[in-house]
């Protein structure tokens, strides 16, 4: 099981976790309509979902080091590419209307395919 730290400031509940094992538990366990911050981390890449009510933003940022260039991005409209000396950066950034398990399965997925692009990269 992940590490995962809550707390609460000023009507915000706040929740970091280390690593993405738990992520599903903790989203589906998260107050609908409400409004609630998950920040996850872990060695490649960090993910923030928070929830303003009925709208949930997602933000998936990973930053690379490494040797080679990717010749060709792998094919992800939704994913912003910047290549540097070295290094690779990927970002996205989506709203989603808060359905309830609806909507933690397409963030659970926009996630995964956030992180199958990554591993190309870094393959």
């Amino acid at each position: 099981m992940s590490a995962d730290r809550t707390f609460e400031i000023e009507g915000v509940k706040f929740t970091i976790l280390e690593g993405f094992r738990d992520l599903h538990r903790v989203l589906s366990s998260q107050p609908p309509n409400a409004r609630w911050d998950v920040l996850v981390l872990d060695r490649y890449m960090t993910a923030e979902i928070v929830s303003l009510g009925n709208r949930v933003r997602v933000a998936l940022y990973a930053e690379v080091e490494t040797e080679k260039t990717p010749e060709s991005m792998p094919a992800d409209q939704d994913i912003d590419f910047e290549v540097e000396p070295g290094k690779v950066k990927l970002r996205f950034l989506g709203d989603y209307t808060f359905q309830g398990r609806t909507t933690v399965i397409a963030i659970i997925n926009r996630i995964n395919k956030f992180r199958e692009v990554l591993s190309r990269i870094l393959t």
